[in-house]
């Protein structure tokens, strides 16, 4: 078997995760209060930066901070207006001489969106450094990016755009921020996903802002929404068909909607958080009025609300709904945006309001061009994709506890996903033979293999190893202890009797034991005297006997013992003595005794001392015949016990023992008086 190598393919560069920009944790601004980001302007990686809260811009390309003015000259102002500490003391606005990456372009005006009536707002412009979150070695930032500072009051806050699209002042186009930020990878394309928040939510504990960059947070819309294209390539405002705007007062206990657009059809409207308002047509801001009783004021051009209407709609709590499609035509393809009226109970301060004042942010438009503000993105979600050019508008999803985020990628349009065999996050493209993790598969499984085979063998020789040692523990032990039946045994070299019955005890499980020799019966009979001796040569016997001695061919078995060497075995106090034992005959006799030899039958073991003693009491023994073979088996008689080749009979070619003279042989045989002697027992 062998693997063949893999092509070479191409880098794959795999793009980066969406970015979650991170909410203050603030609810700012003097129009209302909204959940505000933090960005940082001016730093270099070192923690050094300047920080700001800003809003959100979904039409703006830019990013916007307040700058000194005269109108707002005390640090109380400049910290509302989400300018914070720097260099250890709050400043009154951008300060550009304190970044090292600042690069002024001159005094220029902000480009505004068509829906803007007001007048022209100018700001000095430059490039800069760019950051997301607060200013740390950790934040992403991009270098030479738009940067405007401005002193208008209709922008109260600084705002950071998301709108896409190259911005030429006049010094030559630069592409914005978040276009930037794809095209270095650190988002998977030029997209994003937001909601403005909401105080009022979750029991008025309030619920933060979201915007992913590359993505979107799937936790935070409850419905699919409805998919609409933008413009065209050239102009992507988030253009929606507002089909009906319905009023449902929530005490009523039966269904009695109010629709704001019954006697008209439908409109076009564009979202845009950069401000809070909702610029309607005339007739349906005229319906509002008189369903949430609002004032209108003419020199602002705002609808303002008493603290009798104000007391009067919290009572009602009336929901307005707000059917969103592709096109202003009432179709099935729509959503409902619903905003209850705390999304329309804001408080307005200065330079807005001289003084804190209820208002309802609803304008009147003039030019035809409705807009869908910051109010309305309270409860909607969208999903900005600019590589597809279109959007996505959800209900937004407030629940509590909230639900853990799921972040979605959008990538760009011409992105293919690498497959498994070509997916590589190296710059360099890779080369033939087994990817690292087949490598990595193959060894993990080797090493396995290797381990279970290891350990299959010491569980084998575990289990041949116990009942060894059990046996080898067993056969090394000399003395047991078994009740008082088991004794010291006197002599190792004892054989052991095969047939005999095993002791109790450890051994009494004959199944258990087959393979083990039980201990050998104890046998309690002393051992011979050793003053036996050996018989002398034929020589010495002849030369022995006496004149007058009957006996010419002397027998070693019948020759008399030492006085005080006797001692009475009447062969019957050695238990487990097996009966009579057959008479061993001498080797190579056949059973037939042989001229010239002594007339017996008997082995080395039938030598005893009874034996002796009987036969010295018997005198001499007969001449071979039929007398003599009634002698022998007057004479013969059962041994005491049947010894074996341990039984310890000496021998006078192997011990040292000097012979007796003739003289003390005759004096021990007849004793003082010429009389064979009598054994001491008698």
């Amino acid at each position: 078997m062998f693997f063949k190598p893999r092509a070479d393919t191409e880098t794959t560069i795999l793009p980066s995760p969406p970015y979650v920009v991170v909410p203050s944790g603030d609810f700012d601004g003097n129009d209302g209060k909204w959940s505000t980001f933090t960005i940082n302007i001016g730093d270099v990686d070192t923690g050094r930066g300047q920080n700001f809260k800003v809003l959100i811009s979904t039409s703006s390309p830019l990013t916007l901070v307040p700058q000194q003015s005269d109108w707002c000259d005390s640090k109380d102002c400049a910290k509302q207006r989400g300018i914070e500490i720097f260099n250890g003391k709050q400043p009154l606005g951008f300060e550009p001489e304190s970044s090292k990456a600042w690069k002024e372009e001159g005094l220029y005006s902000l480009p505004m969106p068509d829906w803007w009536s007001g007048t022209g707002v100018n700001g000095t412009w430059g490039s800069d450094n760019v950051g997301l979150g607060e200013s740390s070695p950790d934040s992403k930032i991009l270098g030479s990016q738009w940067v405007v500072e401005y002193d208008s009051e209709d922008f109260f806050m600084g705002s950071f755009g998301l709108a896409a699209g190259s911005v030429n002042p006049g010094s030559g186009p630069k592409s914005p921020f978040l276009t930037n930020f794809a095209a270095f990878n650190n988002s998977p394309s030029t997209s994003y996903g937001y909601t403005a928040g909401a105080i009022y939510r979750n029991n008025n504990k309030g619920i933060l802002g979201n915007l992913v960059l590359g993505g979107f947070d799937q936790s935070r819309f409850s419905q699919l929404g409805t998919s609409i294209s933008m413009p065209s390539t050239s102009n992507n405002t988030l253009v929606v068909g507002v089909q009906s705007i319905l009023y449902h007062p929530d005490r009523d206990k039966v269904a009695n909607d109010y629709s704001f657009t019954a006697s008209t059809s439908g409109f076009s409207a564009t979202i845009d958080s950069t401000l809070p308002y909702l610029w309607l047509p005339g007739h349906i801001c005229d319906e509002f009025a008189l369903r949430f009783q609002l004032t209108f004021d003419k020199t602002r051009e705002m609808y303002t609300v008493n603290d009798t209407a104000h007391q009067y709609n919290l009572d009602q709590n009336a929901i307005v709904n707000f059917k969103i499609g592709d096109g202003p035509q009432d179709s099935n393809d729509a959503t409902t945006i619903s905003l209850p009226y705390a999304a329309f109970d804001l408080q307005g301060d200065s330079p807005l309001f001289p003084n804190a004042t209820n208002y309802f942010p609803i304008k009147r438009s003039k030019n035809g061009i409705f807009v869908l503000g910051r109010t309305f993105l309270q409860e909607a979600y969208i999903v900005v994709d600019y590589e597809r050019a279109n959007f996505t508008v959800a209900p937004a999803n407030y629940s509590d506890p909230m639900p853990a985020a799921q972040i979605v990628p959008i990538f760009k349009k011409d992105y293919i996903p690498p497959t498994a065999s070509s997916t590589s996050t190296s710059t360099q493209p890779k080369k033939g033979g087994l990817a690292p993790g087949a490598v990595a598969g193959i060894v993990v499984a080797i090493v396995i293999v290797f381990l279970l085979l290891g350990l299959g063998a010491f569980f084998f020789w575990k289990k041949r190893r116990t009942p060894q040692s059990k046996e080898a523990e067993i056969s090394e032990i000399d003395t047991m202890v078994a009740g008082t039946e088991v004794k010291h045994r006197s002599m190792s070299e004892l054989d052991s009797d095969p047939q005999g019955k095993p002791l109790g005890g450890f051994y009494s499980n004959s199944q258990d034991q087959k393979d083990i020799v039980p201990f050998p019966p104890i046998s309690e009979m002393e051992s011979p005297p050793a003053e036996l001796y050996s018989p002398p040569p034929e020589s010495a016997q002849l030369s022995s006997v006496t004149p007058g001695s009957e006996r010419t061919n002397g027998d070693y078995f019948s020759k008399p013992r030492r006085r005080g060497a006797t001692r009475e075995s009447s062969g019957n106090n050695t238990p487990g003595t097996p009966g009579i034992a057959p008479i061993h005959e001498l080797p190579g006799d056949d059973g037939h005794p042989t001229p010239g030899s002594p007339t017996h039958n008997r082995g080395p073991s039938d030598t005893s001392l009874q034996t002796n003693i009987d036969e010295v009491i018997a005198g001499p023994r007969p001449e071979a015949g039929a007398g003599a073979d009634a002698t022998r088996q007057g004479l013969e008689r059962r041994p005491s016990h049947a010894r074996g080749a341990s039984d310890t009979t000496v021998n006078s070619d192997t011990t040292a023992v000097s012979q007796p003279t003739p003289e003390e042989m005759e004096s021990w045989a007849l004793g003082g008086e010429n009389e064979p002697r009598r054994p001491l027992s008698e």
